[in-house]
Parts: structure tokens; C-alpha cells; sequence
């Protein structure tokens, strides 16, 4: 059995693989961290204590179940891939506190794995929104995570106001701090993903940073980065009349031809209230 620094070899995950007769799917987005020097900084990233529970998405072979599993106190190590299993279960074998849960981690109710939840995980690329928008929605069980996902995500995920500013990166700042912690070259896994990627960290609030009901906020959300390309009054005017959305930007001292990426989170806070009040939409039952 490989030992763990082992795991981090390109030729070592060949060989494994080839002896279970896999083939990597890109459909699933397996791309495994094929270098020790990163997987210690990821680590250190993690910054993992000894009374947690954490939860890997998407264990893989185990490279990085095997690196956490001797800091923290119980691992859930999930994994979607069954030719992967007994790979993944040979790997971990020393390590009883490490459990392996075969599901797609969308499917995984959290509160069924523990509270104030430590998420770890190199994300398949096609699965990322999910992922994140699930712990928005289940933040009451996470403390923090530490995840790779794509650069340009991550750069959108931290950008300000602006052009570079995404709807999933305000909705989980909404929630979290999120920090984009250093860039993950594509060389370092196997096989190479097609861009680089984005090692990101997230710790939930004590609060949410906006006091909207959360269906109204998303709704702001939504409507706000709908057409990126139009200014705000042309988006609400889909909604409201053109005197309508004249005089609401009027109410809320915001110029017309601002565009919905390019408001804060105290404007968007305000434009959600206002078109609440004028019952442009109304909290779900």
C-alpha cells in the first residue's frame, strides 16, 4: 500500500489506477493533487483541529484523506465513484476515525454528519455552484471549508463591485468570509485539469450581512445579475413600469446606468426592500 507522500506521484496514481482497470472520467471531473510540496500547504491552509469533524468532497484515491485524517477527529470521506472505493478503503484503512460514505455529496444531508462542520475537498470543476450554493443553504452545520476550485471562479468569488463581481459570490459572502488563498497551477494534478485553479477559504459570519428574508435576497440577487450587459433601470423596467423604475433609482440616489454587478451590499440591500414594498415580488409561503 502506498504510503501517503507516495499518493502525491503521477507514475504511483498510474499504476494504481491501471491495476483496477480505471480510467479517469472527465465527466466526473477527476483531476487528483499530484505534488507533496502542495498538498502540505493545503494543509496548513486547512489549519485543522484535533475536536473537528470534516467532510471531504470527493475522496478520490485518499491523497488528502490520508494527509488530515491524524489532525482532526472524525472524517467523512465521500465519494461518488465506485471503482474508487477500494482504492480509497485500502488507503485509510489506518485510520478508523475515517469513514467512507459513497454519495454524491449534493446528496448529503450535513446535519446527518455533525455540527460546526470542517468542508474540505478539490472540487470538480462542473459541480462548484452546486457545492457552494449547498453550503449557503446548509451554513447552519459548516464552520468553515477550505476548497480548489477554478481561478477565475475564485478571483469572481472575492471581487468587488464591479465587472468582475458574480451573483454565487455575493450570495455566499452573504453568509461567509471567503479569502482566495494562493493559485493552484494546473501542472500539479493528474491528469492536468484545463486551467489552473484557486484554493479558497471560507468562514461562516456570526450573522448574515444583510437583514432581507433569505427568498427576497435571492430574488435581489437573481434579478440584479440577469442581464449583465443592461443598466439597472432597462432590468427593472422588466418588472416595473419605466416611471416606476425611475422613480425607485430616484428613492434609492442610484444613477440609472449603474449596472446590477456594480451595487454593494448595502444598495442591493436597499433595492431588495423597495421592490418588496412595491410587491415586484413577495417572500415564498
Amino acid at each position: 500500500m502506498p504510503a501517503e507522500g507516495r499518493l502525491t506521484s503521477p507514475s504511483v496514481i498510474r499504476t494504481l489506477l491501471a491495476a483496477q482497470g480505471i480510467a479517469l472520467r472527465k465527466s466526473l471531473g477527476q483531476h487528483f493533487l499530484a505534488d507533496a510540496n502542495v498538498l502540505e500547504r493545503i494543509v496548513e491552509a486547512i489549519e485543522p483541529r484535533k475536536e473537528e469533524v470534516a467532510v471531504e468532497v470527493g475522496a478520490g484515491i485518499g491523497t488528502l484523506t490520508v494527509a488530515l485524517a491524524p489532525h482532526v477527529r472524525e472524517l467523512w470521506a465521500v465519494e461518488v465513484d465506485p471503482r474508487l472505493l477500494p482504492l480509497l478503503r485500502a488507503h485509510v484503512q489506518a485510520f478508523p476515525h475515517v469513514r467512507i460514505l459513497p454519495a454524491d455529496f449534493r446528496e448529503v444531508s450535513l446535519s446527518s454528519l455533525g455540527r460546526e462542520l470542517l468542508v474540505v475537498g478539490n472540487l470538480p470543476y462542473g459541480i462548484t455552484s452546486d457545492v457552494l450554493l449547498k453550503l449557503i443553504r446548509e451554513r447552519e452545520w459548516v464552520r468553515r471549508a477550505v476548497l480548489t476550485v477554478q481561478w477565475e471562479v475564485g478571483e469572481k468569488l472575492v471581487a468587488p463591485p464591479g465587472p468582475k463581481a458574480s451573483r454565487l459570490g455575493v450570495h455566499l459572502r452573504t453568509y461567509f468570509e471567503v479569502e482566495l488563498l494562493r493559485r493552484i497551477p494546473r501542472t500539479v494534478f493528474f491528469p492536468p485539469p484545463e486551467v489552473d485553479g484557486a484554493l479558497v477559504r471560507l468562514r461562516r459570519l456570526p450573522a448574515s450581512r444583510v437583514a432581507l428574508p433569505e427568498e427576497v435576497w435571492e430574488k435581489t440577487l437573481a434579478l440584479a445579475f440577469s442581464h449583465r450587459r443592461k443598466s439597472l433601470r432597462r432590468v427593472l423596467a422588466e418588472r416595473l413600469s419605466p416611471s416606476q423604475a425611475d422613480a425607485l433609482l430616484g428613492e434609492l440616489g442610484l444613477d440609472p446606468r449603474i449596472r446590477g454587478e456594480s451595487l454593494d451590499f448595502a444598495d442591493l440591500e436597499r433595492l431588495g426592500r423597495a421592490l418588496l414594498e412595491l410587491g415586484a415580488f413577495s417572500p415564498n409561503p
